[in-house]
């Protein structure tokens, strides 16, 4: 699942990449768009291309009364004032994938990653930003997982408007840290998580969004062909940490790195 909570009806060429890199490597999988509450606009050439050429990407309009309704989140959604701070959107995305995942299992994605490989390899997991941090960028769980069991009364109980990444990726830190008895991100494994997995940085992101500007350098035009040394076979996918990067210009025929990774994962 990808959702997208902006009310464009529609995608952008970063985020339509991250749909079709994930459909391109993972053809066994159904890939879901869900929109928020707004039309698609099926006329954009972009989302046309998307759906002619992948047979496994499905884009869908949700309406949110009905998706919440009779979830734990539909309190939250009517009575909570989570618009209020400058959050909301990010805030209503940090609840949705959790409603998602505890309405059908599966894998979400934000919209902001190259995906390099197959990843249908990793299941119940999250994975680490550094060695202090997990993000919730990235989630495999299965259909009744405990973690989001968990995480969703937290979200609700806990919730607060004001403060980044207290709902989303703190939040998903918070429930591990009770479920795997441990307290920081080093000491979390499969054995002490009881069989949650939390993948090494390397896996979905190889870049830390202090060095995201590297992604977008304009190289030089004697400089190596060679990827750079960051991209292993340990790699899945490539989080571009939007928030920071999404004024950087990037232009179809570039010498970056991130232009690199888009022709050869999402053509």
């Amino acid at each position: 699942f990808f959702i997208e909570t902006s009310g464009s009806g529609s995608l952008s060429y970063r985020q339509s990449c991250a749909v079709e890199s994930l459909a391109l490597h993972n053809q066994n999988l159904t890939v879901y768009v869900l929109f928020v509450n707004v039309q698609i606009n099926s006329s954009v050439i972009t989302l046309q291309k998307l759906r002619g050429k992948y047979g496994n990407i499905r884009l869908i309009s949700i309406n949110l009364d009905d998706y919440m309704a009779g979830t734990a989140l539909e309190y939250w959604y009517h009575c909570i004032h989570w618009k209020k701070g400058p959050y909301h959107v990010n805030n209503l995305s940090n609840g949705l994938r959790l409603l998602t995942l505890a309405k059908y299992g599966g894998y979400y994605f934000d919209l902001d990653f190259v995906f390099v490989r197959s990843l249908t390899y990793y299941r119940n997991f999250v994975a680490a930003q550094d060695n202090y941090d997990v993000n919730n960028g990235v989630i495999h769980a299965e259909l009744k997982s405990p973690i989001i069991e968990l995480a969703m009364p937290n979200f609700v109980d806990n919730f607060s408007p004001w403060v980044w990444g207290h709902n989303g990726p703190t939040l998903i830190y918070r429930v591990l840290k009770n479920w795997c008895n441990v307290d920081n991100v080093k000491s979390m494994d499969s054995a002490s998580c009881r069989g949650f997995n939390i993948l090494p940085r390397e896996s979905f992101f190889p870049v830390h969004y202090t060095d995201v500007k590297e992604l977008f350098i304009q190289r030089m035009e004697n400089e190596t062909e060679a990827m750079p040394d960051w991209l292993t076979d340990t790699v899945v996918g490539v989080h571009t940490w939007n928030k920071i990067s999404k004024s950087q210009p990037i232009y179809k025929s570039a010498r970056q790195d991130y232009a690199r990774l888009v022709r050869d994962n999402c053509p």
